[in-house]
Formats: structure tokens, C-alpha cells, sequence
């Protein structure tokens, strides 16, 4: 049951993803709530489990949308295992350090998938996904401290049923 909590919230994640409203986009992206909750997810695991996480996300993702499924989940599964191998070299409670490593995660999957699918206009695709980074990096600010109080919520739930 453990391990298919990251599998449902990824798929909520996926269904928030286009119900999502367009003030809400920054020099004309949106958070990419999926990859939000791969970079967290992946971030407080090791890398074997970030790229199989990335690899379901990958999956979701693009079966959401409905091209470049080969791109996504190849995007996503390197995105998941750097992720889980900046956990076990820079991960702390600062919550500047998963704000800063979603926005240089971000920049490396969306790059890769450009490389991978070329847009018409390099300029347009470059400033998208420099405003997708800054979104995604506010976006991860707010999952991680509400995944911190879940986490410590749930130590005091387990120290109370210990007393």
C-alpha cells in the first residue's frame, strides 16, 4: 500500500494538470503539477525508486496527452533517478534546497524532452520553460511543506500510539 500512494497522487496530479486555469501560468506556462510531485516524491527517496517513479509518471503523462509517450517516460525516469541521487548528496530541511534542485531538475527534463521533440520556435520554447522552472520551483515549495506536515503528523500520531 506504501508504494502506490506516489501512483494515485500522480495520477491526481495528472487530472489537476489540465483543469488547471491560465492565471495561474508564468511567461506563458503552467506548473507541470506531475513533475512537481516526481521531483518531491523522488527527492526524499534513493534513485532506483525515483526512476521507476519517473518512469510511471513518464507513462501518465503521456498518456495524458497523447503523443510522445517514448519521450516522456525517458525524460521522466532520468528526471526520477537524478532527483533520488540529489536526495542522497544534497537533500536537507531547508526548504530552498527542493525549490532550487525542482527548478535545475526541471530545466534538464524539459531540455531533454526539447531535444527529443524540436519545437518551430526555439525562443518560445525557451521561455516557456524558464517560466515552467519558476512555477514548478513555487509549486515544489508548497508540496514539500505540505508533505513535511503529513510526515509530521504522522510521527505524532505513531508517538501517541506508543504512550
Amino acid at each position: 500500500m506504501k508504494r502506490i500512494w506516489p501512483v494515485v497522487i500522480l495520477v491526481i496530479a495528472a487530472g489537476l494538470q489540465g483543469n488547471l486555469p491560465d492565471a495561474l501560468s508564468i511567461m506563458g506556462a503552467k506548473p507541470d503539477l506531475i513533475l512537481v510531485v516526481l521531483i518531491s516524491y523522488s527527492l526524499a527517496a534513493d534513485p532506483i525508486v525515483g526512476a521507476t517513479l519517473g518512469f510511471v509518471a513518464g507513462l501518465i503523462h503521456g498518456s495524458f496527452v497523447g503523443l510522445s509517450l517514448g519521450s516522456f517516460m525517458v525524460t521522466r525516469t532520468i528526471t526520477g533517478f537524478l532527483a533520488g541521487l540529489a536526495n542522497t548528496r544534497l537533500f536537507s530541511e531547508n526548504p530552498f534546497v527542493p525549490v532550487l534542485s525542482a527548478i535545475w531538475l526541471t530545466f534538464v527534463c524539459e531540455g531533454l524532452f526539447l531535444l527529443g521533440n524540436p519545437p518551430l520556435s526555439l525562443s518560445l520554447a525557451i521561455r516557456k520553460v524558464i517560466g515552467e522552472c519558476i512555477a514548478n520551483g513555487i509549486a515544489t515549495l508548497l508540496v514539500y511543506y505540505l508533505m513535511r506536515h503529513m510526515e509530521v503528523s504522522r510521527k505524532i500520531r505513531l508517538a501517541n500510539a506508543r504512550l
